[in-house]
């Protein structure tokens, strides 16, 4: 399946298309517009990203690096950052990620160390700002990040981006999205499907970590939970 035909499918959907007729040139590109902001919207949200690609970076000592493309880091520009780890030699080391806000209100930022202990991230436009505290001169940080969605062309092979419980989601969440332009409501079936696959893509896209016994909890001395005794 082609953008295209996905396209024609969510057009059938509403009733602004036959089952037989295929879109004119202009409706298919207003409706691939659509398609691709409603994509970028989606890639904002970490749970509806469909990739959360992680963006490499030897520190330089410096407090702060633009992040986007022709950016210091030089890659499409990231909306958020959910996990960061400082990689020295062979030893890692988890780093906190810090609010905006929270970092602003920092009074000293030029700081120098050997392990950074934050990390926050400026979403602008056209390049977000990546600020790093202490700066750290050597060394690798690793970023889990969401980022907005590559656009699609019309001729795309969607299959090949997308798994299908993706294909479906964004089916029938693009009926929706192009509904108003033909002054079409929506039937609720619709908009029942549309939810109930986009729930879908964010259960699929959610890792649920293994629950781990605290070992500090339990001592030769304390009440033995595992085994129900003392």
């Amino acid at each position: 399946m082609v953008t295209s035909d996905l396209i024609r499918s969510s057009l059938r959907l509403i009733g602004a298309i036959s089952s037989s007729e295929a879109p004119a040139a202009d409706e298919a590109m207003d409706a691939l517009e659509a398609l691709n902001m409603m994509l970028n919207s989606w890639g904002a949200v970490r749970f509806l990203s469909k990739n959360t690609p992680t963006i490499t970076h030897t520190l330089n000592g410096s407090t702060s690096y633009t992040v986007g493309i022709g950016g210091d880091i030089n890659v499409t520009r990231p909306t958020s950052i959910y996990t960061a780890i400082y990689t020295l030699g062979s030893q890692d080391y988890a780093v906190k990620v810090l609010d905006y806000a929270d970092y602003v209100e920092i009074t000293t930022k030029n700081l120098g160390g050997t392990i950074p202990e934050f990390v926050t991230l400026k979403p602008d436009y056209p390049l977000s700002t990546l600020y790093v505290f202490p700066a750290i001169n050597g060394g690798v940080l690793n970023l889990s990040t969401v980022r907005p969605s590559a656009e699609l062309d019309i001729n795309d092979d969607i299959q090949n981006i997308y798994p299908p419980e993706w294909i479906r989601a964004i089916k029938y969440n693009l009926a929706i999205e192009i509904a108003p332009e033909y002054g079409v409501t929506v039937a609720p079936e619709i908009v029942a499907i549309a939810k109930e696959a986009k729930d879908t893509v964010m259960r699929s896209m959610v890792t649920i970590p293994r629950a781990k016994f605290d070992p500090l909890l339990q001592t030769r001395d304390s009440f033995n939970i595992l085994g129900g005794g003392f």
